[in-house]
């Protein structure tokens, strides 16, 4: 081979690689479009991907997921429970004070006008929703429940949801989630607290994942929601 055919080969890989940038170029400039044109949208999905409400089917109970600070959870699980969807309303909680959070609960839908009968206040102790989840599965099969109405708030209940059906696969869950102030899932980015929910949430669904599949302890997990 002679000195003036070398270059050749470097010509022409030179001359194929150049449409392989260009293309990665314009790919990468069609996804920035993209989310500079539809970023509402995505951002949208985002939030309203954690809100998950079933289509509501007669249960065995209403289990009201602890945790709720601004009684919407509770409101919703009275309001399904005296419609009729099932003959008693789980209230859970651990101690505050001098108190259980359950029993304050419990009080808490009385003065709203629904009848102390319809709940049933479990003193529960729980860090984070796995460790809920585990804790009432004895519980639930003592009720022989095998069909739970899981109520929760909106951003929660996609996780709730999940974490329910992974750990307790042998009943069958359908979720509501409550309206909550806390969260607006068509506007989320708006607010420090909502970003901070919306990022925590997906965070501990790949956790609970992580759990599942034995790749993290639950005690991992909760140091995540701490």
């Amino acid at each position: 081979m002679t000195s003036l055919e070398q270059p050749e080969p470097e010509i022409a890989g030179d001359f194929f690689r150049r449409p392989r940038r260009w293309l990665l170029a314009a790919v990468l400039v069609a996804l920035l479009l993209v989310l500079i044109v539809f970023r509402q949208q995505l951002l949208i999905g985002l939030g309203e991907f954690l809100v998950v409400s079933d289509p509501l089917e007669h249960a065995d109970v209403i289990y009201v997921l602890a945790g709720d600070f601004w009684g919407s959870r509770v409101l919703l699980g009275a309001r399904l429970g005296s419609q009729g969807w099932a003959p008693k309303v789980i209230l859970t909680g651990g101690r505050y004070k001098d108190k259980y959070t359950s029993d304050m609960a419990v009080d808490f839908a009385v003065q709203h006008g629904y009848r102390r009968d319809l709940f049933l206040p479990i003193r529960l102790e729980a860090r984070s929703t796995i460790d809920e989840a585990r804790a009432m599965k004895p519980i639930f099969q003592r009720l022989g429940a095998k069909r739970v109405l899981l109520v929760t708030s909106n951003f929660h209940s996609r996780r709730a949801a999940l974490v329910f059906r992974i750990f307790l696969p042998e009943i069958h869950f359908r979720m509501e989630g409550s309206a909550d102030h806390a969260f607006d899932p068509n506007a989320w980015w708006n607010e420090p607290h909502d970003r901070h929910l919306l990022f925590s949430e997906y965070q501990k669904i790949l956790g609970t994942f992580a759990v599942k599949f034995h790749l993290a302890g639950s005690d991992q997990l909760r140091q995540v929601s701490e």
